[in-house]
């Protein structure tokens, strides 16, 4: 299966990988799986990094790009299909992170199964979204 995860996953994976529930570390480690992260999460964690809205103990993006290469984690770029979801996907009146949308947008449009711990993501799964927490 095509797993995609979620930004605070893979600053988990990097800093704190205690904090991932047991069900979604198998699924990471399962050589089987092809494991992904978008880089609307680099684009994230860069944006964060750079207001200090981020501390990843010294980490910075090329070194999380070393440890999804170590890992065997793929890293795609949000493909058009991906931007067409978007503009279709309704807005949450709960949730309107331009980021997690997105992430939830590529999921829908191109087949991955989304990995988080987000709960409020999880009601995507009314439009389409695979999802596991």
């Amino acid at each position: 299966m095509k797993y995609l995860i979620d930004t605070h996953i893979l600053i988990w994976l990097a800093v704190s990988p205690e904090k991932i529930s047991r069900n979604v570390f198998e699924i990471v480690c399962n050589l089987n799986n092809e494991i992904y992260i978008s880089t609307v999460s680099l684009w994230e964690i860069a944006i964060k990094l750079s207001i200090k809205k981020l501390n990843l103990d010294g980490l910075g993006i090329k070194d999380l790009v070393e440890i999804c290469a170590m890992q065997n984690i793929g890293i795609v770029e949000l493909p058009i299909s991906a931007v067409t979801q978007y503009r279709r996907l309704p807005l949450k009146d709960n949730h309107r992170d331009p980021f997690d949308r997105a992430l939830v947008s590529l999921c829908i449009s191109d087949g991955y199964t989304l990995l988080s711990h987000d709960n409020k993501i999880a009601q995507y799964q009314s439009d389409g979204l695979q999802y596991i927490s």
